[in-house]
C-alpha cells in the first residue's frame, strides 16, 4: 500500500511538472534513492503511455488540419467570383495574323544543301557515291523526341 501511494504521488508530480514546464519534468522524475525493478518498470510504462498520448494528439491535430483543406477550394472559388465581378469586361483581342508554314520540299536550295551533306557523309564513310546517284524525294521535319532520347 505504501508503494502505491508513492507511485500515485509521483505520477501526480510528473503530470503537474509537465503541465507547468516540460523542461523541469526531468528534474521532478530524478531521485537520489535506488528504485526497485517494479517501480522502474512502472515509470517506464507511464512514460510510454504519455508518449503514445502525445503522438495521438498530434495525429488528431494533423487530421483536423487536413479536414480543413476542403474549404480551400470553396474559398478560391469565392475569391475568383469576386475578382471576376470586380474586373472590367475583357476587351476583344486584336486578330493575330496567321503564320503560314512554307513548304520545304519545294525549296531547291535546301534540297541541294541536303544532297551535298549526304554526299559528303557517304564519302567520309568510305563509300563511293556517284554524282548523279543521290535523289532527294522529300524533306520532312524529324521527330525531335527520338533525338532527345539518344
Amino acid at each position: 500500500m505504501k508503494n502505491i501511494k508513492k507511485i500515485a504521488v509521483f505520477a501526480g508530480g510528473v503530470v503537474g511538472a509537465l503541465a507547468a514546464n516540460p523542461f523541469t519534468a526531468m528534474a521532478a522524475t530524478q531521485t537520489e534513492e535506488k528504485r526497485s525493478l517494479g517501480e522502474t518498470m512502472l515509470y517506464a510504462l507511464l512514460n510510454t503511455v504519455m508518449g503514445i498520448c502525445i503522438v495521438f494528439l498530434v495525429l488528431i491535430l494533423i487530421a483536423w488540419i487536413i479536414s480543413l483543406f476542403k474549404y480551400i477550394n470553396k474559398f478560391e472559388k469565392e475569391r475568383a467570383a469576386k475578382m471576376a465581378a470586380a474586373a472590367p469586361a475583357p476587351v476583344a483581342p486584336e486578330p493575330v495574323p496567321e503564320i503560314v508554314e512554307e513548304e520545304l520540299s519545294d525549296d531547291l536550295e535546301l534540297v541541294a544543301v541536303v544532297t551535298a551533306a549526304i554526299h559528303a557523309y557517304e564519302e567520309a564513310q568510305g563509300r563511293d557515291v556517284p554524282a548523279d546517284g543521290l535523289v532527294i524525294r522529300s524533306i520532312r521535319k524529324a521527330n525531335r523526341a527520338g533525338w532527345q532520347n539518344a
